[in-house]
């Protein structure tokens, strides 16, 4: 893993130790039945109108994890949740328009509509100031809402995620071209997600049987993921969108995950985060890819654990 210390706004970061040996260290699906994560109930919680679907467990720090683009709670992880679980009380809900939350009266979805209701969720959940773990999409929800809502966030971490509009890195053109299922839309959920385990088909295969030990799985419907690529969109085209010119003005804990295999978010685009967020704390893992939070879910973990103590 390559670390990099606190930024430092329009710094170039030195790493401080160096990427020697690769992580991928996930498991298959051997010793998850039972587990706090596929076990939680479902609940729901009004925001704003909105019933939002969502699920608890754990104990410590509150973690709230917004989601990839494509997943619904039935696709985090369990073994990334689960060693969550075991140091933090973990938050996890279904988007607007995803898994068990029906789509707002909204015609439109935008990252400024998400972060809302990500807030709206923690509020209404009363759970005080937790750290929020936003993910790809996610980390464009959690930069809105850090910005929008600063009050009901205590630190952020951000995973696979970028600045978007003008600032975002794109990924080199095989790759871009080989991404467009992300933005295709008839393009379903199955055939987005197996895009972030390009390199590591065991990964995905091993995630495939974890996530289908959840009872009564529910996956993302066609429109519900639209409505996602259409804030996705809106967030890496239009440059009124995102909230790269406030991020040097926030004050709270960040850390920031990103991996150098990457083919949908470049680590550079967590290079340029940590460089506009002053202090904040950067890990890049050396020869993972967008999925890297479900191939290395024991590294993972034990740096959101670290971070959160």
């Amino acid at each position: 893993m390559l670390l990099v210390g606190p930024g430092i706004a329009n710094a170039d970061p030195a790493p401080n130790e160096p990427a020697s040996t690769t992580d991928i260290a996930w498991t298959t699906a051997d010793g998850f039945r039972g587990s706090p994560s596929l076990t939680a109930p479902t609940h729901v919680v009004d925001v704003a109108g909105v019933p939002i679907a969502y699920r608890s467990f754990g104990h410590g720090p509150t973690l709230v994890l917004t989601p990839c683009l494509g997943l619904s709670m039935d696709d985090w992880d369990p073994a990334l949740l689960d060693r969550l679980a075991a140091t933090n009380h973990v938050v996890i809900f279904d988007s607007d328009g995803v898994g068990r939350t029906p789509a707002s009266s909204s015609a439109i979805l935008t990252v400024r509509q998400l972060s809302d209701q990500a807030a709206g969720l923690i509020q209404a959940l009363h759970l005080g100031r937790p750290t929020v773990v936003g993910y790809s999409l996610g980390g464009f929800v959690a930069q809105r809402l850090v910005v929008d809502h600063p009050g009901v966030v205590g630190a952020l971490i951000l995973m696979g995620t970028g600045p978007g509009g003008s600032q975002q890195v794109l990924p080199d053109l095989p790759d871009l071209i080989a991404g467009a299922p992300a933005f295709n839309p008839v393009a379903p959920a199955d055939q987005v997600i197996p895009l972030y385990f390009s390199d590591h088909p065991d990964a995905l295969a091993a995630w495939r049987q974890r996530t289908a030990l959840r009872p009564d799985r529910v996956g993302v419907n066609l429109t519900g993921l639209n409505r996602q690529r259409a804030a996705m969109s809106d967030w890496l085209i239009n440059p009124t969108a995102n909230v790269i010119a406030s991020l040097p003005n926030l004050r709270l804990p960040t850390l920031i995950l990103g991996a150098d295999n990457d083919k949908q978010e470049p680590a550079a685009n967590s290079v340029l985060l940590h460089r506009y967020i002053n202090g904040s704390e950067l890990l890049i893992y050396p020869q993972l890819g967008h999925a890297f939070p479900f191939e290395a879910p024991a590294r993972v973990a034990e740096d959101i654990a670290e971070f959160t103590r």
